[in-house]
């Protein structure tokens, strides 16, 4: 689209800040709907920052830097996944 550094940056956070709340459960066809998801995001984002609109620091683990708004990201990955996979697990299991 054009956009400079800084729009880079703000396509980052506002994808950032929209796709933290999806999570995985499992490898089936509802994966088709999360990539889908993030395309819609990814072209979202992009459209927004253009426009100069981004999320800010303000909310949630958007920094104003985007690297670091990156590792937290990479952080909850890597860290906090752990739990939620175990718990994703457990009701996929669990069902009757």
């Amino acid at each position: 689209m054009g956009g400079d550094y800084d729009r880079i940056c703000y396509a980052v956070k506002n994808m950032i800040a929209n796709l933290t709340g999806m999570i995985c459960d499992g490898a089936k066809p509802s994966c088709a709907l999360k990539i889908a998801s993030g395309v819609s995001t990814a072209l979202l984002s992009a459209v927004l920052a253009m426009e100069g609109r981004h999320v800010t620091s303000a909310e949630g683990i958007i920094d104003d830097d985007v690297d670091r708004s990156i590792r937290n990201l990479t952080v909850i990955g890597a860290d906090a996944m752990c739990a939620t996979d175990q718990m994703v697990l457990d009701i996929m299991t669990g069902k009757k």
